[in-house]
């Protein structure tokens, strides 16, 4: 029996603070090795449920293509905003690939997600 698992990576992130940068080094692999993202859009949001139509985007800035490095970075007031008037808010995020092709995108990080408010503000 052959097995295929198309599921994304999973990456949980915690601690993201509102105000804070919130910046995230990451170097993509498959197969061990970088996969190229010179020419990728790559576009992540977090939603405290999959099916919630509030979001919060993520700014990501491929740094090395050929080396599949890219920054992913949560803007601190966006944070404060998709957290409301509570302290805090959980929920899911995933990253996206859209090579421009107009196929679909290649979802290839998906996990939960939780922020918090910064106590100095």
């Amino acid at each position: 029996m052959v097995a295929i698992n198309l599921a994304p990576a999973e990456v949980d992130i915690a601690g993201v603070r509102a105000g804070d940068r919130n910046l995230i080094q990451l170097t993509l692999r498959q197969g061990g090795q970088p996969i190229n993202l010179t020419g990728y859009t790559i576009t992540a949001q977090a939603r405290t449920t999959a099916a919630d139509t509030a979001h919060l985007d993520a700014v990501v800035t491929v740094t090395d293509g050929p080396s599949g490095q890219c920054q992913l970075r949560w803007p601190g007031a966006d944070v404060e905003t998709w957290i409301g008037t509570g302290t805090s808010q959980k929920g899911v995020w995933d990253m996206q690939l859209d090579d421009g092709s107009g196929s679909d995108p290649w979802t290839v990080i998906a996990g939960t997600f939780a922020a918090e408010l910064d106590i100095t503000r």
